[in-house]
């Protein structure tokens, strides 16, 4: 067989629009340290100290979800390398094949599948959660270590490249109304600070490959005395597939290893119609 060709026009990062804010500039600095002095970025450390870059371009899903899970300190139940139990990308499968994974990525239900095989999760498409209330899960999960935010938005309303992608949200400043999203693929964007308002904007966009909007997610540990469920839209429909903030899934027993990182074949995610 013969071997894929390499492309021929290769790229190292791209630059970020003016009106977001590098976190390791000068500016960037100083909104973070605002942020930590007024309890915006209490669990920022979490993530920092398990930050994961994506391993292929569109593992952004799989790497974000490792990085939180990492964060949150679950343990797997699963080796990853040598003796050790580790959350990485590349071992959280979704229902789908490898060379489609690598391709296209997930998308936002099969994302909140996986998520809630390993997590307590609850999961906002960005018509179902008002500008207020997005606002306020962020002042929420920042002010906490035990619970954090994914967002999938939509890279073009953010003035950046490429279509959708995830990443989590790692401090708010409250001043200037900006969050730090720490941007999983650093090889293309340093992580950075961004209007809220737009930030929530970019969540509106529909997805081509599922015709709805993109969204967020509140992630915890299962065995946390958090009741995320509190935290849910007020103006969901529980009847809706489509918008369900919650999935009820059975737990998965803390003593059975090795466990298994996909969310299953037979799972909701992988119907014709989420696919």
């Amino acid at each position: 067989a013969t071997a894929p060709s390499s492309p021929k026009v290769t790229f190292y990062r791209r630059e970020l629009p003016e009106d977001l804010v590098s976190f390791t500039s000068a500016d960037g600095r100083k909104l973070f340290k605002e942020s930590l002095n007024t309890g915006y970025a209490e669990g920022y450390f979490n993530l920092a100290g398990n930050f994961t870059v994506q391993s292929e371009p569109a593992y952004c899903g799989p790497s974000s979800l490792a990085m939180v899970l990492n964060a949150l300190e679950v343990d797997p139940g699963r080796r990853w390398k040598g003796v050790w139990r580790w959350y990485s990308d590349e071992l959280l499968e979704s229902c789908r094949t490898e060379s489609d994974l690598k391709a296209n990525g997930i998308t936002f239900d099969q994302f909140l599948c996986l998520a809630s095989s390993h997590a307590q999760v609850i999961a906002k498409r960005g018509t179902t959660a008002s500008r207020e209330e997005f606002v306020r899960d962020i002042k929420y999960v920042t002010q906490r270590d035990d619970v954090f935010m994914v967002l999938s938005f939509a890279r073009a309303a953010m003035g950046q490249t490429g279509d959708g992608h995830f990443s989590p949200i790692g401090a708010f400043h409250e001043g200037s109304n900006q969050a730090l999203v720490l941007d999983s693929a650093r090889y293309k964007y340093p992580s950075w600070f961004g209007d809220v308002d737009r930030l929530y904007d970019s969540l509106q966009p529909v997805d081509p490959e599922t015709n709805l909007p993109r969204g967020y997610f509140l992630i915890s540990r299962r065995d946390s005395r958090l009741d995320l469920s509190l935290l849910a839209s007020s103006n969901v429909d529980r009847d809706s597939k489509d918008s369900s903030g919650i999935v009820d899934l059975p737990e998965r027993p803390a003593d059975v290893f090795p466990t298994t990182l996909s969310c299953g074949k037979k799972s909701s995610c992988c119907s014709a119609k989420q696919l």
